[in-house]
């Protein structure tokens, strides 16, 4: 796969994905053993763990190589020129971990069992997050183990979250590539104990649940429907829960951290966090403490000129959608139409329009009622994205027409509720 760079800007529009039909991958330099299942928290330590502890930021990040070029680092502290791409993984390797979370220790290898791919347009003016299915079955490039050194050949019909152990972060990002036609130029990962303190040092994520859920798997506990505060262990197991939420599948756990990462979105605009440099000191210093950064990312000037931009996008137009996918008896498989379609639209920053039954299986826009014995208790209202008003005398503004009419997700101004499992 080819792509053009203009300064640190990728032109990635002529791209298209090749869902699995991979090239070969080159070497890598190192890989540093982290784990964690940081999907939604990683989001906030890409905002987080920017603009404080300049010297620190500089010297104490793990990082490792993608194994591509990195991108120039971006001068100053201006917004970021131009678009950006970031992949965020989250681990649910349990190495080393498994007494600190009620768990046997466990005996498989890394698996990437959270991967999100993070585009921002640009104008800065949208910003799209593409949950990529687990058991997604996909074609694999040779990719080398980079604690073995040993290279792992390439592959057909692979399930996709198998790349982290076949070649650490890099061989994610590769795959990833493949996929979606979008250069990867930075990545990060976070450890479990980093979802646990991130979520604390950012105050807690309120989280609408439409029912109590009691998942064993996890130690997941919610004893009523409503709006309940999540952070600590508790927002780890959250994230982790797949038995508690939908159907007790993995895209009924994605739909449900969707829920989880637009309540966050929300809080961190509304609480002014981003710009509160408490509360940024205290987020930046877990994400070093947890975090593994590629190269290209591990730059203060780069960090904190993604950051701005962030932090200045509308909840409307930030998206987290899910990669387009079909079952075919026990196996997912990418939906290469519909994948094509939504991936050639995220590269051209094109509009993604999201129907009012876009929600998935994990998630609704039905809120609980009030919690029975409690007065003038307030269920959290369901909210839809505004259609854009016309001046007067104006001719009216076409909707625009996507193509992915069953195309699944939400954006961060709708307040939806987790469906608790069976429901």
């Amino acid at each position: 796969m080819s792509a053009e760079r203009a300064s640190s800007v990728v032109d990635t529009s002529s791209m298209a994905p090749r869902h699995g039909r991979l090239r070969r991958h080159s070497g890598l330099a190192h890989l540093l053993r982290w784990v964690g299942l940081g999907l939604s928290v990683v989001l906030v330590a890409v905002v987080g763990v920017v603009g404080v502890s300049v010297l620190r930021l500089s010297t104490g990040i793990a990082t490792v190589d993608l194994g591509s070029d990195v991108p120039p680092a971006q001068a100053g502290f201006a917004p970021y020129e131009g678009g950006f791409t970031i992949l965020l993984v989250g681990s649910d390797q349990r190495e080393g971990q498994g007494a600190d979370f009620g768990e046997a220790e466990y005996e498989g290898g890394r698996l990437n069992d959270v991967t999100m791919l993070m585009h921002v347009s640009d104008d800065h003016q949208q910003a799209r997050v593409v949950s990529i299915p687990r058991d997604l079955v996909v074609d694999f490039p040779a990719c080398e183990d980079p604690e073995t050194g040993e290279t792992a050949p390439a592959e057909s019909d692979v399930q996709f979250n198998q790349a982290l152990a076949r070649g650490g972060l890099s061989c994610v990002a590769e795959v990833v590539s493949d996929m979606t036609g979008l250069e990867v130029p930075y990545a990060a990962m976070i450890t479990f104990q980093g979802v646990i303190s991130m979520s604390t040092a950012v105050g807690g994520v309120p989280v609408c649940f439409a029912g109590p859920i009691d998942d064993p798997w996890t130690g997941l506990q919610i004893e009523e429907a409503g709006t309940h505060e999540l952070e600590g262990e508790q927002a780890l197991q959250f994230l982790r829960s797949r038995h508690g939420v939908g159907d007790g599948s993995d895209l009924a756990r994605i739909s449900s951290q969707q829920v989880f990462l637009s309540s966050l979105v929300r809080t961190l605009q509304s609480d002014a966090v981003l710009t509160d440099f408490t509360r940024l000191y205290a987020i930046s210093q877990v994400a070093l403490d947890n975090m593994t950064l590629s190269s290209g990312m591990a730059n203060v000037g780069t960090m904190v000129s993604m950051a701005r931009v962030l932090a200045d996008i509308p909840l409307d137009t930030m998206q987290f959608v899910l990669y387009p996918n079909v079952l075919e008896g026990n196996r997912v498989y990418p939906d290469e139409e519909a994948a094509d379609e939504l991936m050639r639209r995220i590269r051209l920053d094109l509009p993604i329009e999201l129907g009012e039954d876009s929600l998935g299986i994990g998630s609704t826009n039905e809120t609980p009622a009030p919690t029975p014995g409690e007065e003038g208790a307030e269920a959290p209202v369901a909210t839809e994205t505004p259609l854009p008003t016309e001046a007067p005398g104006a001719e009216p503004t076409p909707t625009p027409t996507t193509g992915l009419e069953d195309v699944v997700g939400q954006d961060a101004s709708q307040q939806s509720c987790v469906v608790p499992f069976g429901s």
